[in-house]
């Protein structure tokens, strides 16, 4: 009984979180940007939009930090702050962006001298956040600068023993990475490269970490940049990363051998292997919370293994997340999670699904014993269902397929144990199920499973997907549904 409560309310939460949280969506705001300044009242110091839309030009801003300190106001006017160009200072002053909502670094900014940053959302409103996208990210030259984020003073590190330390050196540390790090001088990690994070935020500010190598051979080892994340990871990336966990019974992930906390806003390219229990091009174990984020990772090995995650627990939720990677494994093989007992939302994967010898893949989860919804699949499993290889969970709802479906299997299931799926399509011209009543493998139309033609999951948003979360563009994701918050790259 306990199970079932746990998935309704996992199920219950992942279709009442708020669009602002989960969706980045057009507002007003302030424009830092090449244009001319427009709409901005500046004295003492102090820029405050004047308007809805403002414009304040980045020359008229490096201007001002060269003789003293600048403040950013959006103000409840133009609500949100947009960094739309590059922004470079030398000298020691202090800019500070102050978001009514939110703040979206768009383009890259540099403190290149012994200067400061306070980043400061939601004051006055609610829900906003500070994102990275396309080139925007924030690096310091100088590691004495100070970075604040919403009260909070951050430590900065430029290297991996640097995050260490200041990882290991605090209850509860607030560390950022100044500035992206190529690791491709370094010798192969034989140990996860930073331990634990038992609390607190290691905050990445957009940069990045590449070429990183990970060969831990110990028996049961827990693997990753990260071996265990309880606190939060943000806005990092790890980049053309070869991660190997070759010990039995390990767990092994891209960016985290095990997920008990937040990871928001993070992504890994490179390949992940194991020949160990759980693996996943971001998290080899999910018993938190992954958002915004997502994997190109070819993933290989494993009794679990997934685009994004191994396993993910009951308490485990992913939400606005993605998988592009190949994934091949032994039993459990999907293209987003290979054994899912929490629960999914608006998150999809594109990758070719393979089993081993055991069991069955599908092209989103294999085995679904958690919740899923707002969600598909266009890469597909091998001997399984395009969307899951076997559901056992208490709902799918919303969910798409687009996969490859080998032998004897469905449209959209593997096995349908419970006959709880609604409002769940798959794509009858790239799945090899072209019968419309093979929707699942053990049930003949099976109710709330329908097929559509290619050509229809291209033309619109299917029924269920809300404007606000997803987008749909010939030139992005093949024609297929992206997310707005979490766009593919390019």
């Amino acid at each position: 009984m306990r199970i079932q409560t746990v998935r309704q309310v996992l199920f219950l939460l992942v279709l009442s979180i708020p669009l602002g949280f989960v969706a980045r969506t057009a507002r007003a705001s302030v424009e830092i940007s090449t244009k001319p300044t427009k709409n901005m009242s500046c004295s003492g110091g102090v820029c405050t939009a004047t308007a809805k839309n403002a414009v304040l030009n980045v020359n008229d801003l490096i201007g001002m930090l060269a003789s003293g300190d600048v403040t950013v106001q959006s103000g409840s006017l133009a609500q949100d702050i947009e960094i739309d160009a590059a922004l470079s200072w030398a000298s020691a002053s202090r800019l500070t962006l102050d978001s009514f909502h939110a703040i979206a670094f768009d383009r890259p900014v540099a403190v290149a001298g012994t200067g400061a940053l306070t980043i400061t959302t939601n004051d006055g409103g609610t829900g906003g956040d500070f994102t990275f996208s396309g080139k925007g990210h924030v690096e310091f030259w100088d590691l004495t600068s100070s970075l604040v984020i919403n009260g909070d003073s951050y430590t900065l590190a430029k290297k991996l023993n640097g995050l260490r330390e200041a990882i290991e050196g605090s209850a509860m540390p607030l560390v950022a990475l100044a500035h992206s790090y190529n690791a491709q001088n370094e010798h192969a990690h034989g140990r996860p490269p930073l331990t634990m994070v038992r609390n607190g935020t290691v905050e990445g500010l957009g940069n990045v970490i590449s070429n990183l190598s990970i060969d831990d051979p110990q028996s049961g080892g827990i693997v990753g940049l990260f071996s265990d994340n309880r606190g939060t990871i943000r806005d990092l990336g790890v980049t053309d990363e070869t991660v190997s966990g070759m010990g039995k019974k390990s767990d092994v992930g891209g960016l985290a051998g095990w997920n008990e906390g937040t990871i928001q806003n993070c992504y890994t390219t490179g390949t992940v292997s194991t020949t160990g229990f759980n693996i996943g091009g971001l998290a080899g174990i999910n018993r938190g919370t992954i958002i915004h984020s997502h994997s190109t990772a070819a993933v290989t090995g494993g009794y679990t293994s997934g685009g994004l995650a191994g396993f993910s627990d009951d308490d485990g939720i992913i939400l606005t997340s993605y998988a592009t990677g190949a994934v091949s494994g032994g039993s459990y093989v999907g293209g987003l999670v290979g054994l899912n007992r929490g629960a999914i939302s608006a998150s999809f994967a594109t990758g070719a699904v393979t089993h081993g010898l055991l069991g069955a893949a599908g092209g989103l989860v294999d085995d679904n014993q958690g919740v899923i919804a707002n969600s598909y699949a266009s890469g597909g499993g091998e001997l399984g269902g395009g969307l899951i290889g076997v559901n056992e969970g208490s709902g799918v709802t919303s969910s798409y397929s687009t996969g490859f479906v080998g032998n004897n299997g469905g449209g959209f299931v593997f096995r349908d144990d419970n006959q709880t799926i609604s409002s769940s399509y798959w794509d009858l011209d790239t799945s090899g199920v072209s019968d419309p009543g093979q929707g699942a493998g053990n049930i003949a139309n099976d109710p709330g499973i329908t097929g559509l033609t290619d050509a229809q999951l291209k033309s619109a948003l299917p029924s269920g997907f809300d404007l606000a979360i997803w987008g749909q563009n010939p030139s992005i994701n093949n024609g297929y549904p992206y997310l707005l918050a979490n766009p593919p790259p390019g």
